[in-house]
């Protein structure tokens, strides 16, 4: 037994106190409280910024389990009647040291996968950080940062150590909606380029689209998946593909048809005495469609041969007299195959002050023209304009990062405003941060480059797209799950094993009984579909080293309060 007028006693007695709990509680509703009107002024990410994820939080925490902790102590010698109020206890302890083990050491984040292409093992998380370039030893240092949660400005600036020397990055200022302008600069010896302009009234939309020749990034552009934009050499050719099929039409049997590819789909009929012949919907004399080419939409139609009394003799076909009593005729049909895949594309090359275009549906050219510098052109798609904002035969690509000016779409990309500050030296001008991209900072001579986005982690395995398959409910086109069969590999061992990933079903890895029990076991859950592209499929990956603790402690709380509430040791 503890006594409670030793130095240890009172320290456990006072740790373990019912006024020492309240105070812990009540801090800890307060903070909830708080945590609370954060998420629903601002976000979750506020809340878990100042309040759930917050070093002096996990440390109330803390005490909350050695307050937890000795009150169990001052109740030794344990007898039979303490047995649910030490397990209750404990359980809390453990549901505790759970929470905080997977805050901090797992984590929930997202990977993108494309069949047919290598196997990945980077997955982005939910975490923002800012990534630092040493200026002495060129390597890149990561930070947690949330600009969006923090909010720096003017009156509350957050600072940066610059690994190695004794500079600061100052943030001043945040901003969801940074627009990133695009300019060309003449440079000898470069490749063409040109800046597209594209506006649309009806979605709301203006876009700046850089393009340069060469460039595997800016060769192309994705107008959101609406189209497709490709910047070439020169204009390439589409030759429209014909396929042929021959059909011989019997007045009473079916036809028996042979076709290249598969089928035009032209019914072609004739009448019992051989004298009409019907294709598609419109009548022809027999006689008559035999002396000229008959069409139907674009295919093209020719009677090549006539049977009055058809018949095959010597394996050829031949007629056994001249009056019509099993008429047949031979049709060939050259047509144009249904396109492999439904694409709008805008193609384009340099020419002369401007570009040649032509805009391509499905594989075939429907229209084509030259665009000079400053004219504008109607794409067809919606009521999309493109303006040709710039071109120059030999330049590269520069960007500007700015505010959005009156009357322009608050649509952009999430950055803050950072300057860079020498010891003892004047600072350098600000710049705005943007969001997935590394931006140099200057002050007099010293140089420093800085990131900002979410954190990219690398897991120990590596996982490949094999299929995705969205299964529709039957009559319609809704979708009614969504499977992507995934190959996990282990690559220090070469272990591999396949995962299948459905709604409501993750796959994982490495799986097993233990992996799952113990929550070291990465989840993989379907999150997101591309329509425009089956062979794509965005996985959320969790993973929580506490999540044994969690639920054993759960467990524990509730067996603690049925014993306490419902089972009465015998009295000896």
């Amino acid at each position: 037994m503890i006594r409670k007028t030793t130095p240890l006693g009172r320290i456990i007695y006072f740790l373990g106190s019912l006024n020492f709990a309240l105070l812990l509680l009540a801090t800890i509703a307060v903070a909830c409280a708080l945590a609370t009107i954060f998420e629903s002024r601002f976000d979750t990410k506020v809340a878990q910024i100042y309040i759930y994820k917050a070093p002096w939080f996990v440390f109330w925490l803390g005490f909350l389990c050695v307050n937890l902790f000795c009150v169990t102590l001052t109740r030794l010698p344990w007898q039979k009647k303490h047995l649910g109020f030490v397990i209750t206890h404990f359980g809390i302890i453990a549901l505790l040291i759970g929470a905080v083990i997977g805050s901090k050491f797992g984590f929930e984040g997202n990977i993108t996968l494309h069949k047919g292409e290598p196997p990945a093992n980077r997955i982005t998380t939910a975490r923002s950080i800012v990534q630092l370039e040493g200026p002495k030893d060129g390597e890149l240092y990561s930070l947690p940062f949330d600009a969006a949660a923090v909010r720096p400005s003017a009156k509350r600036p957050r600072g940066f150590a610059v690994p190695g020397t004794d500079w600061k990055i100052v943030a001043d200022d945040y901003t969801p909606h940074l627009i990133r302008d695009p300019h060309l600069a003449e440079r000898p010896g470069g490749s063409p380029a040109a800046i597209l302009k594209m506006d649309s009234r009806m979605a709301g939309q203006r876009l700046a689209i850089p393009l340069k020749l060469g460039d595997p990034e800016m060769a192309d552009a994705d107008l959101f998946g609406l189209a497709k934009i490709r910047f070439r050499e020169k204009l390439p050719a589409h030759e429209v593909p014909h396929e042929r099929e021959t059909q011989l039409v019997l007045a009473n049997f079916a036809p028996v048809i042979r076709s290249e590819g598969a089928g035009s789909g032209i019914p072609i009929h004739l009448s019992k005495d051989g004298a009409e012949l019907t294709v598609a919907s419109e009548t022809f004399a027999r006689a008559e469609a035999m002396s000229r080419e008959l069409t139907a939409g674009s295919a093209k139609i020719q009677v090549l041969e006539y049977w009055p009394d058809f018949v095959m003799k010597d394996g050829r076909p031949a007629t056994r007299g001249d009056e019509p009593r099993n008429p047949a005729v031979l049709v060939r049909v050259d047509y144009e195959p249904a396109p492999a895949r439904r694409e709008l594309a805008l193609e384009l090359a340099p020419g002369e002050d401007g570009l040649d275009y032509q805009f391509v549906r499905d594989g075939r050219v429907v229209s084509a023209g030259r665009a000079r510098v400053g004219e504008e052109f109607a794409s067809g798609w919606m009521d999309w304009q493109i303006r040709v904002e710039e071109f120059a035969p030999s330049a590269e690509i520069r960007h500007e990062v700015r505010l959005p000016e009156a009357g322009e779409p608050e649509t952009g990309i999430p950055g803050f405003r950072a300057r860079l500050e020498p010891g003892g030296a004047p600072p350098g001008e600000p710049r705005w941060i943007e969001s997935g991209r590394l931006t140099e900072l200057a002050a007099g001579g010293d140089r420093v480059r800085i990131g900002y986005g979410l954190e990219v982690i690398s897991v120990p395995f590596h996982l490949q797209l094999l299929n995705f398959e969205v299964p529709r409910y039957a009559g319609t086109e809704t979708p009614s799950d969504y499977v992507s069969t995934i190959q996990f590999t282990d690559p220090a061992t070469g272990k591999s094993r396949l995962g299948i990933a459905k709604m409501n079903h993750p796959a994982s890895w490495p799986g097993g009984f233990w992996a799952v029990m113990t929550g070291f076991n990465y989840k993989f859950s379907q999150a997101e579909w591309n329509p425009r592209d089956l062979d794509e499929t965005t996985l959320q990956v969790l993973y929580d080293p506490g999540w044994l603790l969690k639920w054993t402690g759960s467990l524990a709380i509730c067996a603690g309060i049925a014993l306490m509430f419902y089972w009465k040791p015998k009295k000896a």
